[in-house]
């Protein structure tokens, strides 16, 4: 049996294998999306225990995949994954219907059965919807039968969880049962997310079936469960890295992308008065 890839897999070249390669351009794209959905982000103020993964670095790695005619299944409340889709600020920050957004709902279940539902209706149009859980995911069995049926089914979905380190929720213990593709990715890495992202929207278009991702914190071994989203695992410093590395101007592309937001946020502000 083929051995099941790893984040680690999806963040370092194989010499056999080489990983689809990102441009200069479209690694820039993906640091104005981090940053500007970072920046709506901090202004929502959203209260509640730091998270162990980033909600931007999921949406950025993942929705920025998806073409005309594709759906996101967000988390409830969260507007960072039609900031993501490349709505303009002023709409998401309406909160009204927006094309390719289904409704949220209030549970992982009810997320995930949603859009299960809205991808079997959609099957054979090679559109792909993607659904997120939001945080603290401990077990499948809520969503177990959202995800046989779409594995039974081959949809075209990609189910994006949130678990803890020590929760190894996409282990084939896990998924084979339910005949699902599971694969663990570090859930504050963009490049990595968006790696796996993409293989797996690529099978959802094929017909091949679901991939279950699971984001969680990296490496498994080292990490305390009370980490903080700050210095080395602050997914926003490690993608200005990335830049540096390719000798990209991160300084001057950050500086422009948030005097850019914060015109954009004032003048939606405004129009919502």
């Amino acid at each position: 049996m083929p051995r099941r890839p790893s984040a680690a897999d999806a963040a370092t070249p194989n010499p056999l294998i080489s990983p689809p390669l990102i441009s200069n351009d479209r690694l820039q794209h993906l640091y104005r999306t981090l940053l500007r959905t970072r920046l709506l982000r901090q202004s929502n103020r959203l209260k509640g225990a730091a998270p162990l993964v980033s909600r931007e670095a999921l949406v950025t790695g993942t929705v920025t995949h998806l073409e005309g005619g594709d759906t996101v299944m967000p988390v409830a409340g969260d507007r960072l994954a039609a900031l993501a889709r490349g709505h303009a600020l002023r709409r998401v920050l309406a909160a009204a219907p927006l094309p390719g957004m289904l409704t949220s709902a209030s549970t992982a279940e009810a997320r995930f059965a949603i859009a299960t539902g809205y991808a079997t209706a959609r099957q054979g149009t090679k559109h792909v919807v993607i659904a997120f859980s939001g945080p603290g995911i401990t077990s499948l069995d809520d969503m177990r039968a959202s995800l046989a049926y779409a594995a039974q089914h081959k949809l075209g979905i990609v189910f994006v969880i949130e678990t803890a380190a020590n929760a190894d929720l996409s282990n084939a213990k896990h998924t084979e049962p339910l005949g699902i593709y599971g694969i663990p990715v570090d859930g504050n890495d963009v490049i990595a997310i968006y790696r796996v992202a993409q293989e797996a929207i690529h099978r959802a278009r094929r017909g091949v079936g679901p991939t279950l991702i699971d984001c969680k914190p990296w490496p498994i071994a080292s990490q305390p469960l009370t980490s903080k989203l700050d210095g080395p695992a602050d997914p926003v410093r490690r993608l200005e890295q990335a830049l540096e590395r390719r000798d990209l101007p991160a300084d001057r592309l950050k500086e422009r992308t948030a005097a850019a937001f914060k015109k954009e946020l004032s003048a939606a502000s405004g129009k919502r008065r």
